[in-house]
């Protein structure tokens, strides 16, 4: 099984990710320090220069969840900052960064992160979140009703300052111009 991948090749080999990146031993890194601080990332198996070797995670990606509609917005929501909120203590004064909400599993309990070739950056979870919620309401799809619910329930139960989610819609307007 091959997995989505802008930039690397990552495979299901005998019920471990296999990914071989340039930057895997710095990823490798990342994970540990997350991983050790209880927040839910994959556990790193082993990390060469270029392959690391991760134990895979329950769940489904967010934009194939918001796709198929299986998931109550409020609990995901809650799941969701449960998430961040846990990244936050791991990281104080830290942003993630690449909050693509394919980096994001839900497996309807729990939220996971994966994908952390790059490095963390000074920055704050709220525009993250922000970042991310503006994802999750501009996914394609016939549930945007729920999309509608499941983003008001984010940013309302995270308590986050919306500026970062109205900035994030309005680069994506702009990206999406060139």
């Amino acid at each position: 099984m091959t997995f989505t991948s802008k930039r690397n090749n990552v495979r299901l080999i005998n019920g471990q990710v296999h990914k071989h990146s340039p930057t895997a031993t710095l990823e490798a890194q990342i994970l540990r320090q997350l991983h050790h601080a209880g927040v839910s990332v994959p556990r790193v198996i082993a990390a060469h220069e270029h392959l690391l070797i991760l134990a895979l995670l329950p769940g489904q990606a967010l934009p194939d969840v918001i796709e198929h509609g299986g998931y109550e917005p409020a609990q995901l929501a809650h799941a969701l900052c449960d998430w961040f909120a846990a990244f936050a203590q791991a990281c104080p004064g830290m942003s993630r960064g690449d909050v693509n909400g394919r980096n994001f599993l839900w497996d309807g309990t729990r939220v996971h992160a994966v994908d952390f070739e790059h490095p963390l950056q000074p920055g704050s979870p709220a525009h993250d979140a922000g970042r991310l919620a503006a994802f999750l309401a501009t996914y394609r799809t016939a549930h945007t009703a729920k999309q509608a619910e499941l983003v008001h329930a984010f940013m309302q139960r995270s308590g986050y300052p919306a500026h970062a989610f109205l900035a994030e819609l309005v680069a994506m307007q702009q990206r999406r111009k060139l």
